[in-house]
């Protein structure tokens, strides 16, 4: 199935016919890449994924030959050729050699219904870790076999743990766990800094609610009230089960962050 979802991409500085696009174009190399969310033609947090963007290359010894105004204006424009209101755009740097090309389109979404976000969804344990979680690069291998697991209809996302068995993130997503009144998410240094992980690190500064960074171990799973997963398409999204555990997904502080996002979300898409 063809990646790029709607009928323009571009390549370079080209503004393309979708059935010019191929998946091939990142099967070898390098590709640092981004996905954003649109919402009512905005491109949210942009400046935020532009700047965990040039962190990946950092992280990778590469660097990023597009300036944020150039990236900027290019995704306004393709979500103005394609006409689009709401979706998730990927912009990707691929890297070959000497060999340097920048792609951006609109990707395939599924954000979660109604029903999902008040009643949860249900996850399964997988053990893997990515080999730098601070830079967002394509791990083809991972993406493929997690994307078999999430193929199941009952199963919203993957969580990953390491050889230690300690959970550090979903496949596409962070994880925040409750316990009392007191929130614990994996150190940042384990993990991939999602967007909306780092607006709910801020939101949790500003209201002085106690987050703990700290390694969880999968034996200690049971011991938490609630958990909840942070990402592009989900946003803030309660978690009903993983594998067997049932958890709460009305907790007071989940309900707090998830109200609190919202707000945040909103005043950032009426000053864009």
């Amino acid at each position: 199935m063809n990646e790029c979802s709607q009928y323009k991409f571009i390549h370079n500085s080209k503004l393309k016919n979708s059935d010019e696009f191929k998946n091939e174009f990142f099967k070898n190399g390098l590709s640092l890449y981004e996905v954003i969310r649109v919402v009512n033609s905005t491109p949210v947090f942009l400046e935020d994924h532009l700047g965990r963007l040039e962190n990946s290359a950092k992280q990778t010894g590469q660097f990023i030959w597009l300036d944020f105004k150039e990236l900027i204006e290019k995704i306004k424009w393709l979500i103005h050729k394609n006409g689009a209101i709401e979706g998730n755009v990927k912009i990707v740097f691929n890297i070959q050699n000497n060999n340097r090309n920048f792609y951006c389109y609109f990707v395939d979404h599924k954000y979660p219904s109604l029903q999902e976000y008040k009643n949860g969804v249900e996850t399964v344990i997988y053990s893997a870790e990515r080999r730098n979680p601070n830079a967002k690069v394509y791990n083809k291998k991972l993406r493929t076999y997690t994307n078999t697991l999430i193929d199941d209809p009952d199963i919203y996302e993957v969580i990953l743990i390491d050889n230690l068995n300690h959970i550090r993130e979903g496949s596409r997503s962070n994880l925040f766990f409750i316990k009392g009144n007191i929130l614990f998410t994996a150190p940042d240094a384990d993990v991939l800094n999602g967007i909306v992980r780092d607006k709910i690190v801020g939101i949790c500064k500003h209201l002085n609610i106690e987050i703990r960074k700290e390694k969880i171990d999968l034996s200690k799973l049971s011991l938490f009230d609630s958990v909840f997963l942070t990402g592009t398409s989900p946003q803030v999204l309660p978690i009903r089960k993983i594998n067997n555990l049932l958890f709460d997904v009305n907790h007071p502080l989940l309900n707090l962050l998830l109200e609190t996002y919202r707000k945040e979300l909103n005043r950032y898409l009426l000053q864009a």
